[in-house]
């Protein structure tokens, strides 16, 4: 299969890119290296790699037609909280107008299907499993405002029968590879300083945090599997929940340091929900993906290659 990746060189995207190129697809990869970084992309003579915005419709119209797709995953976005709430007109320019830039140039292109990186961060706060046809969705902040508008975007081609898409709601990603100052990378930062009490925000949020390459696998499940509806939600994340605590207990353990939290009223974020906990029974239901990797996995490849940084 011919498949397109934008910001294929971030985080998840690069994971992603290196899983197609093993199940011997070929691959596109369009990044504007903001954050994604190029020494993160395999090396393949299956991969081509394209320098350029999504906001910028004349590259994407060029990129998008210099080859015949059968899919799109579109990741690329500004995807840390803190940034957006610090620039809500970049990124709503950057996640909206930028997916709407995709979607038409793929419908110019007859690019068939797209799936889209959604967030869990889209369904209201409440205190049951997220799941995706029964959970109020209630965005809470920019991010999430985001977010949920790609998602009507990609109905709206859907439903006028120009492609067909699905929107992966992630939740908490966790390995090696991350581009952005997330907990676990600041936690990291730390330790690799010597530092031993380790200041974090909110300590008592439970997550879903999944690895980054069960998240890979899940988008690569969600573009190859066939679904009834021409438009469809899924989640990608775990079953289980973790605190910050218990993130940063698991560190010391992985890296053999006694480590202790210092809650620092600067980092402490004013709204946070204190659960985001996932349903998958439909993603399973429909691609047969489950996760297959524990948090202590991933906490591990992200710290060796913290030290290797």
């Amino acid at each position: 299969m011919n498949i397109l990746i934008t910001g294929g060189a971030g985080f998840v995207g690069s994971h992603l890119t290196d899983l197609l190129i093993r199940n011997g697809h070929k691959v596109t990869v369009i990044d504007n290296f903001s954050y994604g970084r190029k020494s993160l992309l395999p090396v393949s003579d299956r991969l081509t790699v394209f320098e350029g915005d999504i906001l910028d419709s004349d590259f994407l119209n060029s990129v998008f037609s210099s080859s015949t797709y059968q899919l799109i995953f579109h990741l690329a976005a500004i995807h840390h909280i803190p940034t957006c709430e610090n620039d809500p007109a970049t990124a709503i320019r950057t996640n909206i107008e930028g997916t709407q830039r995709v979607l038409e140039a793929a419908v110019i292109a007859g690019i068939p299907k797209i799936v889209f990186a959604s967030s869990g961060a889209v369904y209201d706060t409440v205190d049951i499993p997220l799941a995706e046809d029964s959970t109020p969705i209630v965005a809470h902040d920019i991010y999430s405002i985001t977010k949920l508008a790609g998602e009507h975007l990609l109905r709206l081609q859907a439903e006028r029968g120009r492609l067909t898409a699905v929107a992966c709601r992630l939740f908490n990603t966790v390995g090696s590879h991350e581009t952005n100052e997330h907990l676990v990378p600041d936690i990291l930062k730390q330790v690799k300083k010597g530092v031993e009490v380790i200041q974090l925000g909110n300590l008592t949020p439970l997550r879903s945090y999944i690895h980054v390459k069960d998240v890979a696998e899940g988008f690569y499940a969600a573009g190859t599997s066939s679904f009834e509806n021409t438009f469809e939600t899924i989640n990608i994340g775990t079953e289980t929940e973790h605190s910050v605590v218990d993130i940063l207990e698991l560190i010391a353990e992985i890296s053999a340091r006694p480590l202790k939290a210092l809650q620092d009223p600067s980092k402490v974020r004013k709204v946070d929900r204190p659960r985001q906990f996932a349903s998958i029974e439909k993603t399973t239901r429909l691609t047969g993906w489950h996760p297959k990797r524990t948090l202590k996995e991933a906490l591990t490849d992200a710290y060796i290659e913290s030290l290797n940084g």
